[in-house]
């Protein structure tokens, strides 16, 4: 793993859903790293998770301002507003909060997705550069179910996939925001979350058991903190975290399709782009062979050559042994490549 980029030594934090089985031994981490301000929102006020963090709160910068996420837009706006009035600004934003009851189908969306969306946009409105901030680092807690959706929790996977494509999306913004966004998925953790929960799709399941069907157990609360910290001081924008049995691993999220420019502002004329999108792959390796770095290209008449005889060996086969696949979507997602299955 690469070096630690960031330290948390006098850095104002806010942490949403603080008070869950992860968020109470991450914020009992984040104290011992010296953090100036801990604020804590959660729907509710709960004693024994606040007496946890304060044995090792010596210098008591944890503080707790009650918030529910359904709230809204309006809410969030204002709950904010009163933080950055109390602590003078946010460093560090971790949005943590999150429940697995899919029979309420608004209640988790509302929850995890939006509530996860509106505090994240209204936290990017103090941070913003652009807007007079000073930047900053917001992290989404998501689920190893944005990676690999579970098959009896579609709901939560659709939510948690959605904080990751969200959080993706707004990290190609910090050269103009200065503000790094990642997402952390841990895998299952001994939690009353995942203890027990509702589908949407079949009775009262016990995942705790099922997951203990694999060659090791459930991880820890305490072991899941510690990466997620470990996470937040490495500061990569984009980055998507893996923090499963104990491990933390670096996710690649791969990109299929790459936008054109839509007015061709690279491209100074239609002629020279050879009638193809801005984005795409001729109209890269055109510009690159401009620059003088030529590529290597099979003619045209060995492309179609190619071609034909690929579709015919495919129309030969059953439906079963036909496999597609995606290539160079940045092609106006024309080339549909097809391949045998061994």
């Amino acid at each position: 793993m690469e070096e630690l980029q960031m330290e948390l030594t006098g850095k104002n934090i806010v942490y949403i859903g603080g008070f869950g089985g992860i968020g109470v031994e991450t914020s009992k981490l984040l104290v011992k790293n010296g953090v100036a301000n801990l604020m804590i929102l959660n729907k509710t006020w709960n004693e024994s998770a606040y007496n946890e963090i304060y044995l090792v709160d010596t210098n008591s910068v944890c503080q707790f301002m009650a918030f529910d996420v359904t709230a809204g837009l309006a809410e969030t706006r204002s709950i904010f507003a009163k933080i950055v009035e109390k602590l003078g600004h946010i460093d560090v934003l971790i949005n943590g909060v999150g429940i697995c009851e899919e029979r309420d189908f608004d209640l988790i969306i509302s929850t995890n997705l939006m509530g996860t969306i509106n505090t994240t946009l209204v936290a990017y409105d103090h941070m913003d550069k652009s807007k007079g901030g000073r930047g900053g680092v917001i992290v989404s807690i998501a689920s190893v179910a944005a990676l690999t959706p579970f098959v009896i929790l579609p709901i939560y996977s659709a939510t948690k996939g959605g904080i990751l494509t969200f959080t993706r999306a707004l990290a190609a913004l910090k050269p103009k925001t200065g503000i790094t966004l990642s997402t952390i998925c841990p895998g299952p953790t001994e939690t009353s979350q995942w203890t027990r929960m509702n589908s949407s799709i079949c009775k009262e399941i016990d995942f705790k058991g099922y997951a203990r069907g694999r060659k090791h157990t459930l991880q820890s609360p305490a072991e899941c903190a510690i990466n997620i910290v470990k996470a937040i001081k490495t500061n990569e924008n984009g980055a998507t975290w893996m923090c499963d049995l104990g491990q933390l691993k670096l996710v690649e999220i791969k990109n299929f399709w790459t936008p054109p420019c839509g007015k061709g502002q690279c491209c100074e004329t239609a002629e020279q782009r050879n009638n193809t999108p801005c984005g795409s792959v001729e109209r890269q390796e055109t510009k690159q062979n401009q620059d003088g770095k030529q590529r290597d290209k099979p003619n045209q008449d060995q492309e179609e050559g190619l071609q034909n005889k690929t579709t015919e060996k495919v129309a030969a086969l059953p439906p079963r042994k036909r496999k597609y696949e995606v290539s160079d979507l940045g092609r106006d997602m024309q080339n549909m490549k097809t391949s045998l299955n061994s």
